[in-house]
């Protein structure tokens, strides 16, 4: 091996062994960042009743809530497999959601497609308001038949009430 080639060859196992050494430090310094939120699907014991459908009878900000307008089916309903489906008054939606890992009242909703029909207004604002809350919910409480969902950190609720095909 002449010089030129022992030089390359220096040269690559340098940039290799530097190489190695990002991908090291990115790893443990990714690691030690952040703890990653867990999003879980438990079955429906610690949370005896949430499956099944749920009627919107108002929402906003808390002490200022809005009712539903009358002649509107908006609805939600949980299956115990993570996932929901309901309307917003106008089209149906669907996603997922899970409970956030080592709390009892925390949870995610994540819409994931809707349809797209245009509908007077103030039914389609009525539905954009609701489908943005709920994508934001991240507490819920339930008390006999009602149903609460938090969003901006208990600022803003979405009261629902045990729908009609539980």
């Amino acid at each position: 091996m002449n010089r030129i080639q022992k030089t390359a060859a220096t040269r690559t196992r340098f940039a290799g062994w530097a190489i190695l050494g990002l991908i090291l430090i990115v790893m443990v310094h990714s690691g030690c960042t952040k703890t990653q939120q867990v999003l879980v699907r438990e079955p429906a014991s610690p949370t005896p009743g949430l499956e099944g459908r749920w009627d919107l009878v108002s929402y906003g900000p808390m002490a200022s809530e809005t009712k539903v307008l009358a002649d509107t089916q908006v609805f939600i309903s949980f299956t115990n497999d993570g996932k929901i489906s309901g309307s917003g008054g106008c089209n149906r939606y669907f996603g997922g959601w899970g409970f956030l890992e080592g709390t009892k009242d925390a949870i995610r909703i994540w819409r994931t497609g809707s349809t797209k029909m245009a509908c007077q207004e103030p039914v389609m604002t009525q539905e954009y308001g609701y489908l943005e809350e709920l994508s934001r919910a991240s507490a819920f409480a339930i008390e006999g038949r009602e149903l609460r969902l938090y969003y901006n950190e208990g600022r803003g609720v979405l009261r629902f009430a045990r729908g009609v095909n539980p």
